[in-house]
């Protein structure tokens, strides 16, 4: 892969603080989840207390997605965005080849409906909106917080910056995906999930605070195409 696809900055400085916390589908466990964001959201790091091999992830406007492991010494940068593109144009080429039919549409059960409340609150200082998630399935309460800084990375996967987001804020998929609000309005952060009355995610603090990784005297490995990912990069 060509080196040049990303270079890695020897610092990343961070704004903010954010502590997360998940419990899994029984409610018996819990997850934390540290994110860092930049005001401006050119960069966003998660690290979660459940994954040992992974130091931080982190998300950058550019589409890069760096994986650093602080034992091994060693950054693994993917290059999403040319990554995705290369899996959708397969995807077409091999459902043109098929011939394939039309997809069934969603049964009642897979529907969802996402309807703004309009009910309100504070969080952690910044004004809060509820949003009500149904189907068959049950109910969702979801909270989003108003930050003064940009998290869209966590939410686009390290896919990059959306650019024009007014169009996609008239896609009724996107109206009624609940991962996709904090998509299409600006510096919207999930911040409490509530699923049949039972908290699921919430957000336990948001700090403005200074935060520094460094990325000197590392190993870079680079994958830049779908058959890298699949088969690994040992460069």
């Amino acid at each position: 892969m060509d080196s040049n696809l990303y270079k890695v900055p020897v610092t990343i400085e961070f704004d903010y603080e954010v502590i997360q916390q998940m419990a899994n589908e029984n409610g018996s466990k819990q997850q934390t989840i540290e994110y860092h964001f930049t005001k401006e959201g050119d960069y966003a790091a998660m690290k979660s207390s459940e994954n040992d091999g992974l130091s931080w992830m982190i998300y950058t406007k550019e589409g890069a997605t760096l994986m650093i492991d602080d034992r091994s010494k060693t950054i693994t940068v993917m290059a999403l965005h040319k990554i995705i593109g290369e899996g959708a144009k397969m995807g077409k080429d091999m459902a043109e080849g098929m011939n394939k039919k039309p997809l069934p549409k969603p049964t009642d059960r897979e529907k969802m409906e996402v309807t703004k409340t309009g009910n309100t609150k504070a969080i952690f200082g910044y004004p809060a909106y509820e949003y009500i998630m149904k189907n068959e399935k049950g109910t969702m309460s979801w909270w989003y917080a108003k930050v003064d800084f940009d998290p869209i990375l966590i939410y686009t996967m390290g896919a990059g910056k959306m650019g024009d987001l007014s169009k996609l804020k008239d896609n009724p998929a996107m109206q009624h995906n609940p991962m996709a609000i904090p998509v299409i309005n600006k510096n919207y952060l999930s911040a409490e999930i509530d699923a049949n009355g039972k908290a699921f995610m919430q957000i336990k603090s948001i700090t403005k605070k200074s935060f520094t990784i460094t990325t000197a005297g590392y190993k870079i490995k680079m994958i830049g195409k779908l058959a890298d990912m699949m088969r690994g990069n040992d460069q």
